[in-house]
């Protein structure tokens, strides 16, 4: 049963942050996500079968990237943050409200599981996207708010290193996981979900 509630609550989390850039894109000027069908609450428009399967097995995953064209954003390079932000504040948005529904079920009970796991994840989602390490979303907010020269310099960078980022981020994960269970054990501690 816990299996079946954290694969369902994984599925939920990544389809409602996808949607959630997508939605960010639009907003701002760019139709992209949209017109490639990614502007959905259909998780088979967003996920990616590989990247679940290793989420749950290497507690390192992924979900299809929502394509942005930054030159239609309203500020172009400079909205990005907006878009790459919208991510993680959805999942802190659902951790939120599952926080508190958390604190209302009885304990031990598979409510309070529920919502206990759809915190925990959520929470675990925001701040492993925030690493501003290519892929994820901390990486795009970097690359919007430097300099015009510094964010060339990136791109060329990410042109040539981006495809070991993930090689890293689980090499990283493996020999330093307290770079997030550190602060999430601490955020569990605060919510009282510990």
């Amino acid at each position: 049963m816990e299996l079946i509630l954290i694969v369902f609550t994984l599925i939920f989390s990544l389809t409602i942050h996808e949607y959630s850039h997508a939605a960010a894109a639009l907003i701002l000027g760019d139709s992209t996500a949209k017109d490639e069908g990614r502007l959905t609450l259909n998780p088979l428009k967003h996920l990616d079968l590989l990247g679940i399967i290793m989420l749950i097995i290497i507690k390192v995953g992924w979900a299809k990237p929502v394509p942005v064209n930054e030159n239609n954003l309203v500020n172009k390079r400079k909205s990005l943050y907006i878009v790459a932000l919208a991510g993680p504040m959805s999942n802190i948005i659902i951790a939120f409200f599952s926080t508190i529904l958390f604190h209302f079920m009885p304990d031990g009970t598979i409510y309070s599981t529920f919502f206990a796991y759809m915190s925990t994840i959520n929470i675990l989602l925001a701040l492993f996207n925030l690493l501003p390490i290519p892929p994820l979303d901390g990486s795009n907010i970097v690359y919007s708010l430097i300099s015009d020269k510094a964010a060339h310099y990136y791109r060329v960078y990410l042109s040539k290193y981006g495809q070991f980022g993930f090689i890293f981020i689980v090499v990283l994960f493996n020999i330093y996981p307290q770079i997030i269970f550190t602060p999430l054990t601490i955020i569990l501690d605060i919510l009282g979900l510990k």
